[in-house]
């Protein structure tokens, strides 16, 4: 049997040498999207060139799946749900073959766009029963002990007024009058404090009227 030439063997060889290698399985990797608080946000869409992949699970977890070679360079974009800034760029993900471990998770944020401030009202020296209003609108009472608590929420750096009404008669007497309070809703939740040390006019004393003895004639 005639072999082949040595011209047409390194050929044959040179062929086999240039097929591609084929490409690995596709690896699985997590996407856990949090809010500013490190909150799980639910219903996050994760998309990849205009595609929806995957969504968000109760746990702020979505899965998908990686495919290409080892150390492969992808991009994806986070849609966060209503009610929240989704990030202005988009996530970094690396094909990357970890065997047995755990699979791969990128984390990224989604800012809710509202926010709450606590505020704890108190009205040192005026009492209870004293009217505390947003807008004209009351919104709570202060106590025996002249406290309240009043949640306010808006977006990111609104601000909000508050008003100690001294406007019924029963808290004429007050100084000052109506004060109010401006606060400004933070990026993250918070608490603040809104207190007014009032005085009282002072009854004026009561007038004794001397009474003269009967004249005696």
């Amino acid at each position: 049997m005639k072999r082949p030439s040595v011209a047409v063997a390194l050929a044959l060889t040179s062929l086999a040498a240039c097929k591609p290698a084929p490409l690995p399985a596709p690896v699985t990797v997590f996407v856990r999207v949090l809010d500013e608080s490190r909150q799980p946000v639910q219903n996050a869409e994760i998309a990849s060139q205009s595609e929806i992949i995957s969504r968000t699970d109760g746990d702020g977890r979505a899965e998908i799946t990686v495919s290409g070679r080892e150390g492969a360079t992808y991009f994806v974009d986070v849609r966060c749900p209503e009610g929240y800034r989704s990030p202005e760029a988009p996530l970094e993900i690396r094909r990357l073959d970890n065997g047995p471990a755990e699979a791969p998770e990128y984390v990224t944020r989604c800012s809710r766009l509202r926010h709450k401030l606590v505020v704890h009202v108190k009205a040192v020296g005026a009492g209870g029963s004293l009217p505390v209003l947003y807008l004209g609108k009351e919104l709570t009472r202060t106590d025996a002990d002249g406290k309240a608590r009043v949640v306010l929420e808006g977006d990111d750096l609104e601000r909000i007024d508050l008003k100690l009404d001294t406007s019924d008669p029963a808290f004429a007497k007050l100084h000052p009058q109506s004060p109010t309070g401006s606060f400004e809703i933070p990026p993250l939740d918070g608490e603040t404090t809104f207190e007014v040390k009032f005085t009282q006019d002072k009854k004026p004393p009561k007038k004794v009227v001397k009474r003269s003895g009967p004249i005696m004639m």
